[in-house]
C-alpha cells in the first residue's frame, strides 16, 4: 500500500515538474519570434472572419427581401459581427508588425 502511494506522489511530481518547465520555457522565447507568429496568426484570422462575412451576404437571410429586417426583430447581423472581428485583427496584426519594427530598430 505505501509503495502504491509512493509510486503515484512520484508519477504525480513527475508531470508537474515537467509541466511547470513547459510553460517556463514558453514564456522565455524571443518575443521577435513570437510576434511574427501572431501576425501570421492574426492575419488569417482575419482572412477567415472577411471570407465569413462575404458568405453571410450570400445566404437566405440577406438575399430574400422578408427578411432584410431580421437584424431589428432581434436577430443578430452575423456578417457585420465577421465584419468587426476582421478589422479587429488586421489592427491587431498591424501592432504586432510596429512591435517588430521597433524591435528590430532597437537591435540595430
Amino acid at each position: 500500500m505505501k509503495r502504491a502511494v509512493l509510486f503515484i506522489l512520484c508519477i504525480g511530481l513527475f508531470f508537474l515538474q515537467n509541466g511547470c518547465t513547459k510553460s517556463f520555457n514558453q514564456s522565455t522565447k524571443p518575443s521577435i519570434e513570437s510576434a511574427e507568429i501572431r501576425v501570421k496568426r492574426y492575419e488569417t484570422r482575419a482572412r477567415s472572419y472577411q471570407a465569413l462575412a462575404d458568405a453571410q451576404s450570400l445566404s437566405p437571410a440577406y438575399s430574400n427581401p422578408g427578411f432584410r429586417n431580421y437584424s431589428k426583430l432581434g436577430g443578430h447581423n452575423l456578417r457585420m459581427v465577421y465584419l468587426q472581428e476582421a478589422i479587429r485583427y488586421r489592427k491587431l496584426a498591424k501592432q504586432a508588425k510596429t512591435e517588430i519594427v521597433n524591435k528590430n530598430k532597437e537591435v540595430e
